[in-house]
């Protein structure tokens, strides 16, 4: 009776199987290998983060009016999660426009006093310009002895007091230029805190800035908090990160023009009651240093869709702490042999068979991968390596193959 083998179909090779005889009528199944390129898997293993997550805290302080959100609630964009009273915050909106309507009315107060310094100056003006004239025609006078001195000294008190009171409007209109600008000032700082009192308002809503989930709530309603209060945690919907450990042998197969065009693709596993499901992903940086205690370089993988691409039709997504299994991309290599890993022998040597014959064949192993094993010497196309479990084949040895 036969006995029946169970061999690993490699999608880039061509399996055939035979059913050989060898000199003791044991059974020997057949391997047919064909070259092609391959690219280099890297399977490492991690627990899924939040890309981006956002805490939840409170930049003024007030009573808790309303909670919109709970733990493991989805929210989208924009929507309110917490009220605090608004009350407080409203009355200092109020105050600081009141303050704006004051400093507002005080510049035009003081506009309409320039605009009266302005008329009263003009008028100054031409009282000291009759002044002048006044006291110079007297003064004429006096030299003729026609004017008494009585006159003239009234006549000169006059221009004098005229020049005083114009010196003293232009004196006040000199300070109306420092007042005017100290006014505005008050006006701008007005309408400063005018600003922040709004965003002090707009404040109290706090709302998200993107979809997501809610990881946790540490607040009731009712309860007073302060300025820079933890109030909870979300994570943005679909945003998640796993980083895994890759060995630095394991290195030399990554691709070397790695950049954030280029960065290898990925697949992240998770086994939900012996049904898998694979979501899609890819390399989204590599750390500068290497873990030093195990010698491997940390890779994150982010994952760039997070619908599930197998499994059942139940809705199910990746959550933060999930352990799941990455399977990373790398370097393709052209013109190599991938072999289950039990059809390499000891000192890496397989057995073909050729022209009847039983022959051990030296192959130069460039990478161990789970199961697999890849070859790049040693193996031509074409040649067929038996799978049978075989202890102390002998180099020549006459077999004969009977197609099943």
């Amino acid at each position: 009776m036969t006995k029946e083998y169970n061999t690993l179909v490699v999608s880039l090779y061509k399996l055939n199987t035979y059913s050989v005889t060898h000199v003791t009528s044991l059974p020997i199944y057949l391997f047919c290998l064909t070259t092609g390129v391959h690219a280099r898997q890297f399977a490492g293993s991690g627990i899924t983060e939040p890309f981006r997550h956002a805490t939840i805290s409170s930049t003024v302080s007030g009573t808790i009016a309303a909670i919109n959100v709970t733990e493991g609630s989805f929210i989208k964009k924009g929507s309110v999660l917490i009220e605090i009273d608004p009350r407080t915050y409203q009355l200092n909106v109020e105050s600081r426009m009141v303050q704006i309507e004051q400093a507002e009315a005080e510049l035009k107060r003081l506009k309409q006093e320039v605009h009266n310094l302005e008329a009263s100056i003009k008028i100054s003006r031409s009282n000291v310009a009759l002044a002048r004239a006044e006291f110079s025609r007297l003064n004429r006078l006096s030299g003729q002895k026609v004017v008494a001195q009585t006159a003239l000294d009234n006549a000169e008190q006059r221009y004098l007091t005229s020049l005083e009171r114009l010196q003293g409007l232009e004196n006040q209109m000199a300070l109306t230029g420092p007042l005017k600008e100290g006014l505005e000032a008050q006006l701008h700082m007005a309408r400063v805190a005018l600003r922040q009192a709004r965003l002090d308002l707009e404040r109290t809503r706090i709302d998200s800035s993107f979809d997501g989930w809610v990881l946790e709530k540490t607040i009731e309603e009712g309860q007073h908090v302060n300025a820079v209060k933890h109030l909870g945690k979300i994570y943005r919907a679909g945003a998640l990160d796993i980083e895994v450990r890759i060995p630095i042998k394991d290195l030399k197969w990554f691709p070397h023009d790695l950049n954030q065009g280029s960065m290898p693709d990925a697949e992240i596993f998770f086994d939900s009651k012996n049904t898998p499901r694979t979501w899609k992903g890819r390399v989204s940086r590599i750390m500068a240093q290497i873990d030093e205690k195990t010698r491997t370089l940390p890779v994150v993988v982010e994952v760039t869709d997070n619908a599930p691409a197998k499994g059942d039709q139940d809705i199910f997504n990746l959550r933060p702490g999930m352990f799941v299994t990455v399977q990373i991309k790398g370097r393709e290599v052209k013109q190599a042999f991938v072999l289950p890993r039990h059809v390499v022998h000891t000192d890496d040597v397989v057995y073909i068979v050729r022209d009847n014959r039983l022959r051990i064949k030296q192959v130069n192993v460039m990478r161990s991968f789970k199961d697999f094993v890849f070859i790049d010497k040693g193996l031509t196309d074409g040649d067929q390596v038996i799978i049978t479990p075989l202890s102390g084949a002998v180099d020549g040895t006459i077999v004969r193959l009977k197609k099943q």
